[in-house]
């Protein structure tokens, strides 16, 4: 187990208001961070796209669309799908939309996951559109 910051879980309305959130902190991260290599992991490539775009329009800098495993390993923000990282680590990572909808409550998407949450060497967000996947929830605060 590694140390270091808690994971974070970032919850949202709709996939516009994560895009706007995301544009605001990869900016701030990537201005305090310049040498640091995130991953943004999508559980889709249509969702990959999505996410894509509504950053590249958001102007974040530094940012690659990973096609055909070309990862550049290179200081910056890459978007992928979360079962093309198997193995790879990156400083940060943003686990995409992991809702209930995208990870149902099953061992493939468990493993999924687990896959995509142990890819962070230094910290981890993760963000969901509605209600997070089953294993998310658990590390959720009891609301009361």
């Amino acid at each position: 187990m590694r140390s270091g910051p808690p994971v974070e879980v970032f919850r949202f309305t709709d996939h516009g208001a994560c895009v706007a959130w995301l544009v605001d902190a990869l900016q701030d991260l990537v201005a305090k961070e310049p040498l640091a290599s995130v991953a943004l992991l999508a559980p889709t490539e249509a969702m990959s796209r999505l996410y894509f775009e509504g950053l590249r329009t958001g102007e974040v800098p530094r940012l690659r669309l990973v096609e055909d495993q070309r990862f550049t390993f290179a200081p910056g923000i890459e978007v992928t799908e979360v079962d093309r990282v198997r193995g790879l680590e990156f400083d940060y990572v943003v686990l995409l939309d992991a809702s209930a909808t995208h990870y149902g409550d099953t061992p493939d998407s468990r493993r999924r996951l687990h896959v995509g949450a142990t890819r962070a060497v230094h910290q981890l967000w993760l963000t969901s559109v509605g209600t997070p996947a089953a294993p998310i929830r658990a590390l959720l605060p009891a609301s009361g």
